[in-house]
């Protein structure tokens, strides 16, 4: 749990400066070349956004307590519909007790006389109805998604509860989610695994690559614990014992998002293979990838997605992604960070990204004298996004990403096996 620091001060923000906080310093980024024909993954395909004028707001997990810019959109898109109400949803996490009083307090600093709610797993469906018609906001807390499509969308149906969210939506409100919240928002979502074997590596074949290399790993204990999420059962150390199966792991989601995939603690956790798997497999042609401390606020009505926090995320385009004999090639992507405006609306791209060099300008060590070695992932977008910089290429258990400028800050990457 994240205690709110010593000396943060308590602050009353007002309601209509929220609103406009969340308006302002939006940066509209250029799409790649594209015709004039809608592509496949529009939100306006989907009958259930067409009347939507809501919000979501994704949120990557580690979600401090003084992240003022995720508490101050959320309060300021509440405000939107109405008085702020905001429910809290437990149902992801495991520790309910500690996470409701947690979003509580942290809530409360921002606007000491919000009205909060907490529905927990166990609240019943006339309550959790009632609740969320009350309500202009939603923030389900972390842990497993699975857990919240059990209880609100069980074997992918709809449900009382379920209806209201898609009313509160409807009325102009908001869903927010962190970790297990925001990985569940679309038609379907990731349910666990690691990259490697999303892309069809197993685990034996995947360490070995490693110690050929020497390249240290990120993922290991992280994919434990991811697949032992996914399951919604056991522990890191027993997922790790039992083999997860090869290929993306998806299931269905809230359907909150009408298209794309969303994928939290993204960069720390090297999740971009397991990412470009889901997306090659589902159809879907965006993916939503949300850092830790990051956070997204994507508009219904609109499309448009809006970076939130100087932490960046990764918008990734799919459209013209396709299998090679060692991987997924045609994939373009671009940083996502505060003020930063991308559309789901985007249209399809004329020509496929330009083909990534084989030579490589820069090999990306995993740790840097003074960086953080779980942002390794997060370096080789950020340091290749620079015009002429050439081939930066990070390498991990039996697999590796190689990535290079395109234009307009856009990227071309690759995911493959490692050589």
């Amino acid at each position: 749990m994240r205690r709110l620091r010593g000396l943060l001060p308590c602050r009353l923000v007002a309601i209509a400066g929220l609103v406009a906080f969340a308006a302002c310093g939006a940066t509209r980024v250029a799409p790649p070349p594209a015709s004039a024909s809608a592509p496949h993954g529009d939100v306006a395909d989907h009958a259930s956004a067409a009347a939507s004028r809501g919000s979501l707001l994704l949120v990557g997990g580690g979600l401090d307590d003084d992240a003022s810019p995720v508490y101050q959109r959320l309060l300021a898109l509440a405000a939107r519909a109405g008085e702020a109400r905001v429910v809290v949803m437990t149902a992801a996490t495991g520790p309910q007790d500690e996470e409701a009083t947690d979003k509580t307090e942290a809530l409360r600093t921002w606007a000491p006389t919000v009205a909060v709610e907490v529905v927990r797993r166990e609240t019943p469906t006339d309550a959790t109805v009632a609740a969320i018609d009350r309500a202009s906001a939603l923030l389900f807390t972390g842990g497993n998604q699975e857990r919240i499509t059990a209880r609100y969308r069980p074997n992918d149906a709809d449900t009382p509860e379920w209806l209201a969210m898609r009313r509160l939506l409807d009325r102009g409100g908001v869903i927010a989610g962190c970790s297990a919240g925001c990985a569940m928002m679309g038609q379907r979502m990731l349910v666990g695994g690691r990259s490697a074997q999303a892309l069809g590596i197993p685990r034996a074949q995947a360490a070995g690559a490693n110690g050929a290399t020497g390249a240290p790993s990120t993922t290991t204990a992280a994919g434990a614990a991811d697949h032992a999420a996914g399951a919604g059962a056991g522990s890191a150390a027993a997922a790790a014992a039992e083999p997860a199966p090869l290929g993306p792991q998806l299931g269905p989601g809230m359907k909150f998002l009408p298209s794309g995939l969303t994928d939290s603690h993204f960069f720390e956790r090297d999740r971009t293979g397991r990412l470009a798997a889901a997306l090659r497999a589902s159809g879907e042609r965006f993916g939503l990838a949300v850092g830790e401390d990051a956070a997204v606020a994507i508009d219904l009505a609109t499309g448009d997605v809006t970076g939130v926090t100087p932490s960046e995320s990764l918008f990734v385009d799919a459209a013209h992604a396709a299998p090679s004999p060692n991987g997924i090639v045609g994939l373009r992507a671009r940083l996502i960070s505060q003020g930063d405006i991308v559309s789901l609306r985007a249209p399809l791209p004329t020509t496929p990204p330009p083909a990534v060099g084989q030579t490589i300008a820069r090999r990306v060590p995993i740790a840097e004298p003074g960086q953080n070695r779980q942002l390794a992932m997060w370096r080789v977008f950020r340091q290749a996004a620079v015009p002429g910089a050439g081939v930066h290429a990070l390498q991990l258990d039996g697999w590796r990403v190689r990535v290079e400028a395109d234009v307009d800050g856009w990227v071309a990457f690759v995911v493959e096996r490692a050589n």
